[in-house]
């Protein structure tokens, strides 16, 4: 496990040293900084039950607690860390399809955050 983990740092290393994802790297941080910084500054306003799952039927269900708000930020976490992952291990041979999973991951992302905002605006 330490000889896996020591060999993935050592990849993600690798790629950070390509100038595209290192900039998607950093702008992944940065919307992860505004979700922070919004949820602090919106907390206190937030009714105890926000309209989370929009798919659902018009009812009482798409409704969840305020602290559900922080599955957003958390599947974008998830999506880029094995995005970033599976980026590390095939960058060696194929430089293009990491950088795509890499923009592919700040996609969603963003989208995450668009619907984060749109969540919190709409309420309050």
């Amino acid at each position: 496990m330490k000889l896996f983990l020591s060999g993935l740092k050592q990849k993600i290393n690798l790629i950070l040293k390509n100038s595209l994802i290192n900039q998607m790297v950093r702008l992944y941080f940065f919307i992860m900084l505004l979700f922070g910084v919004i949820l602090i500054w919106k907390w206190n306003s937030l009714p105890q039950e926000i309209p989370i799952y929009y798919s659902l039927p018009r009812s009482n269900e798409i409704l969840g607690s305020k602290i559900q708000i922080f599955t957003l930020p958390l599947y974008s976490l998830i999506f880029f860390i094995i995005n970033i992952i599976i980026a590390g291990f095939i960058y060696e041979k194929d430089k293009l399809p990491a950088e795509i999973l890499v923009t592919a991951a700040i996609f969603v992302s963003f989208l995450l955050f668009i619907t984060f905002l749109k969540i919190i605006f709409l309420i309050t």
